[in-house]
């Protein structure tokens, strides 16, 4: 049995990956923001988001993670990419 403080290392280096990856989810945002500006195509798309939401939702169903928490979660990180590509992308 491993002990608490291996768990919580674990815990720890997960956290860190998930921050490490939301970072590079800002850096492909502004790839695509600049993208959009240049086609002059809005930055807010709901039917992708509508299906990203979707296809995440149903990934953790397959991961057996509850269906509204990764809802939640992934509204927050599109939220947050909206914003960057509004105001960061200019």
């Amino acid at each position: 049995m491993k002990s608490l403080n291996e768990i919580r290392a674990g815990i720890d280096a997960v956290d860190d990956a998930i921050v490490l990856q939301l970072a590079k989810r800002r850096q492909w945002a502004l790839q695509l923001a600049k993208i959009k500006r240049q086609k002059n195509i809005p930055i807010y798309d709901r039917v992708r988001e509508q299906a990203l939401i979707q296809r995440v939702k149903k990934i953790g169903r397959a991961h057996k993670l509850n269906e509204e928490f990764v809802e939640v979660v992934f509204r927050l990180i599109v939220m947050n990419s909206k914003e960057v590509q509004y105001h960061e992308s200019i």
